[in-house]
């Protein structure tokens, strides 16, 4: 497995854990919601992150 399909992979089951913790989070209140959704924000961070990587990546392989 290549690093970009690595970090595609990463990319993707990211994006299932942030649904998944959203979707838990849409359903409590209080500390538990905010504790849930702060899971969420973090995980969004870390996509962010991952699929930034992957942009650079592409950048550096296709240069234009």
């Amino acid at each position: 497995m290549s690093f970009e399909d690595t970090q595609l992979y990463i990319a993707d089951l990211l994006r299932c854990a942030s649904a998944t913790a959203y979707q838990c989070g849409d359903h409590l209140k209080g500390a538990d919601r905010a504790m849930v959704f702060s899971i969420w924000h973090l995980l969004e961070i870390a996509k962010a992150m991952v699929d930034r990587s992957i942009d650079c990546l592409g950048m550096k392989q296709n240069p234009d």
